[in-house]
């Protein structure tokens, strides 16, 4: 759904009101969450939830990109992002004390209240709409009986996928899978490897890292180029994954964790940039919309990959995700002229 929620906020200039409704839905959805008594039913929910909220991602992106000055988008998305992890750090900790005090029903009822207060903040901002988009067609997704494709109409398809953005984006999606691969099974291998009271911890301090390291990172985005840092964000990863495998030390663990955390808020921070940079207004949250639609089909590919072969062996996972990982990393450097086609 990302891509027709970007294809409405460039048509119709705005980027608030996308805003403010999934976050809106998303906090209704909470409140849903607590009369749910099967597992279909609360899958049901969070697959309503998902939906509705995917407005929030390709509105926001392009409005951050918006406000801020072109020439300082990397910091404006490291201080988001920033934020963002920050709130998301203290999200956990809340939380858990909420569900401890209060138990878990309070926890739902509490996010919803905040997400209801949150969508009435986003509507007091300012908002002065751009040009709109007139003949983009509607960016669809389809479902065939062999594969999940994308199906794209109008001059904004070519717009994204021709020529740097297109391999661009094609870099992420191979990125994301060798993510996928990895993180939907490192709890358990954390859990395998130092005990479950590790888990937390290791996880916290990815979060930390990449709060504390954003604001940095996008100062790093404005005076180096966002493709640079992306590229050694790539780097970043293999080494990461790569020691994950080979790192038998709590010591040196927490220490990749910190890595890890740094590496996730260059990578993030640098794609959305680049396509920031790359992009028009009036199909920018298009191009943004497309940025997370790539991220998340790698992260429905990379678990099953992942997943299987960590049941063989959770180094022969971590080993094989350097191999998208090169391939992104290839990608950045595709000769220039097949750039131009």
């Amino acid at each position: 759904m990302k891509q027709p929620f970007g294809y409405l906020s460039d048509k119709t200039g705005r980027r608030k009101p996308f805003i403010a409704f999934g976050i809106f839905s998303s906090g209704i959805a909470y409140l849903f969450v607590i009369f749910a008594t099967t597992p279909s039913a609360l899958l049901g929910i969070r697959i309503l939830q998902g939906v509705l909220s995917s407005s929030i991602f390709p509105a926001h992106t392009a409005f951050i990109t918006e406000l801020s000055v072109m020439e300082k988008v990397g910091s404006t998305f490291g201080f988001f992002n920033f934020v963002e992890n920050m709130g998301y750090m203290l999200g956990n900790f809340v939380g858990s004390g909420i569900v401890k005090v209060l138990g878990i029903k309070s926890a739902f009822i509490i996010s919803a209240l905040i997400s209801i207060v949150s969508a009435g903040i986003v509507m007091l901002i300012k908002e002065t709409p751009h040009q709109t988009s007139h003949s983009e067609g509607l960016i669809l997704t389809q479902e065939s009986r062999e594969s999940e494709r994308v199906i794209f109409k109008g001059s904004a398809f070519k717009s994204l996928l021709k020529g740097k953005l297109g391999i661009f984006y094609l870099s992420v999606l191979f990125a994301m899978i060798a993510s996928g691969q990895v993180y939907s099974v490192l709890s358990v291998y954390f859990e395998e490897r130092f005990g479950s009271q590790w888990v937390g911890i290791l996880f916290g301090v990815d979060s930390l890292a990449a709060a504390l390291s954003a604001p940095f990172i996008g100062k790093a985005i404005d005076k180096k180029g966002a493709k640079k840092i992306f590229i050694l964000s790539l780097v970043g990863y293999m080494v990461v994954f790569y020691g994950y495998g080979a790192v038998k030390s709590i010591n040196l663990m927490i220490a990749l964790s910190i890595l890890s955390g740094v590496k996730w808020s260059a990578f993030v921070s640098a794609a959305s940039a680049y396509v920031a940079l790359k992009t028009e207004d009036r199909i920018r949250a298009q191009a943004m919309g497309m940025l997370n639609t790539m991220m998340s089909i790698g992260w429905v590919v990379g678990p099953l990959i992942g997943g299987y072969l960590s049941e063989i062996s959770f180094g022969l996972n971590f080993l094989s995700s350097l191999v998208p990982l090169a391939l992104a990393v290839a990608l950045m450097f595709a000769p220039k002229n097949l750039k131009r086609h």
